[in-house]
């Protein structure tokens, strides 16, 4: 797989004067800098959709790309929406029926891993969307790692160039943290919308809806 961004991100910050520290390091701060721009907010650019087929007696799922936030969840062989429960919930209030099989109608986390109750009695096709995240980048890592837009990589450069100068207590990190957070800002704009074909509009049902 090409290696082409994160090369590239690393030979800048090299011409900014960072050619003395190792590229192990360089790709660390880029690494922190991806991480933190992905998790900032529940971008459009990280949502995934996927159809899972899910084995009878099974109650774990597993997705292909790294499951981060569900944000719907459905049985489509039963046409059932998944409810979410809380683990406690769901040990407390099943106490009686935890191995129970059956229609699966509500999932639940156990730290990052995806469960379905009750455990299904056949197999069944579900359907996802959620939230990916992104995972530990090195100096090797292919482009495809990279959730980060690349029309928007300067926001991904300025971001790791100001942990760079920090590490260095050069007071150069305030100023180009600033400079990101400005670019930040135009890309939120362009990220977040997505369509242009309706404006988002108020739609009045009756005169109580209306603001004096």
């Amino acid at each position: 797989m090409p290696n082409v961004v994160m090369t590239e991100l690393l030979d800048t910050m090299e011409d900014y004067g960072f050619d003395d520290v190792e590229r192990s390091t360089l790709a660390r701060l880029i690494d922190d800098a991806h991480k933190e721009l992905c998790l900032r907010e529940p971008w459009p650019f990280l949502e995934r959709a996927e159809s899972i087929s899910q084995s009878a007696g099974d109650a774990s799922v597993t997705t292909t790309a790294t499951l981060g936030k569900v944000i719907s969840f459905v049985n489509k062989t039963d046409n059932v929406v998944l409810e979410p429960l809380r683990t406690d919930t769901q040990m407390k209030d099943f106490v009686y029926d935890l191995d129970t099989q059956g229609t699966p109608t509500h999932y639940y986390f156990i730290a990052d891993q995806l469960y379905v109750y009750p455990t299904p009695d056949s197999a069944k096709s579900l359907r996802i969307r959620f939230l990916t995240e992104p995972t530990t980048l090195n100096e090797n890592s292919d482009d495809a790692l990279f959730l980060w837009p690349a029309k928007h990589d300067s926001v991904l450069l300025y971001s790791a160039l100001s942990k760079a100068y920090y590490i260095n207590d050069d007071p150069q990190g305030a100023a180009m943290q600033q400079v990101m957070e400005s670019r930040l800002q135009f890309a939120r704009q362009d990220l977040w919308m997505k369509q242009y074909d309706r404006p988002d509009r108020v739609i009045v049902l009756d005169d109580n809806e209306y603001i004096y």
